[in-house]
């Protein structure tokens, strides 16, 4: 357990090394955080558009919690730009899990996404008429870390099976996250969907998170909220747990046929 902790700590500071020498707090804020939050305000103008103060809510409520899974994907890059970058043989060789070595990697990123979440929570609802019930909606941030956590175990699902094709990182990422926006009820209900797909969308990340928060902030009953929170950590668990078995799968075929240091 040491050496795992001590390999995540150390994982954890080369991301910040990266993010930090990428991104100040004056580029974090005026550029990525201020284009989040103008994607959030673009579909809550939808709502507005429609005439409708309950679409605002929904639409509003919806993308602000999208805002962390963007980020919270970004592990993807991160995890198969190791490989691309020729660097995977000396990450395999950390005294510890890959998981582990791999899970440290975009924790930044992670907190960069609930960062970005809890501003537009706290920003955008006054500017658009949403009434949040103070003071308990200062719970909505930790609920949003829950989440994030859970889509960051699906972006590191996501990254294993894509560690075999470095050059689809990119596109990997942009489905991963758009997936979720889309059919994890964000933007639309996933009562929408028919039943085949809302099955699928019940194992994905956010979908139970999100319709927490949108519980709680309706002021629903709270053993609904903490039911949809524990189905949010199981699914999270559930993808964590694919993750670090695809993971295994791909550095014990990388060393039986010479491909772990494929870099391109």
């Amino acid at each position: 357990m040491r050496d795992q902790l001590r390999v995540l700590k150390h994982g954890l500071i080369a991301s910040w090394t990266m993010f930090s020498a990428f991104r100040t707090w004056k580029t974090w804020t005026f550029t990525w955080l201020s284009r989040l939050l103008i994607q959030a305000c673009f579909y809550a103008l939808i709502g507005r558009m429609l005439g409708s103060q309950q679409q605002v809510d929904y639409l509003l409520i919806g993308n602000v919690v999208a805002i962390m899974a963007i980020d919270a994907t970004v592990v993807i890059l991160l995890t198969v730009g190791e490989r691309y970058s020729g660097t995977l043989s000396l990450l395999v060789a950390a005294p510890s899990t890959h998981l582990t070595v791999y899970l440290g990697r975009g924790l930044v990123n992670l907190g960069s996404g609930v960062a970005a979440s809890t501003t537009a929570f706290l920003v955008l609802p006054p500017l658009f008429g949403v009434r949040l019930p103070w003071p308990e909606a200062a719970l909505v941030p930790l609920m949003i870390v829950v989440v994030g956590l859970s889509c960051y175990c699906y972006g590191t699902c996501v990254a294993s099976f894509v560690l075999g094709f470095p050059s689809a990182r990119w596109l990997a990422l942009n489905l991963s996250y758009l997936a979720l926006m889309t059919f994890c009820g964000v933007n639309v209900p996933t009562s929408f969907w028919p039943d085949w797909l809302r099955a699928i969308t019940s194992v994905l990340p956010m979908t139970h998170g999100l319709a927490a928060i949108r519980t709680f902030i309706a002021g629903g009953p709270g053993t609904t909220v903490l039911a949809q929170l524990a189905l949010e950590v199981c699914v999270g668990a559930a993808w964590f747990a694919v993750a670090a078995v695809s993971f295994n799968r791909m550095v014990r075929r990388g060393r039986r046929d010479g491909t772990i240091e494929f870099g391109s």
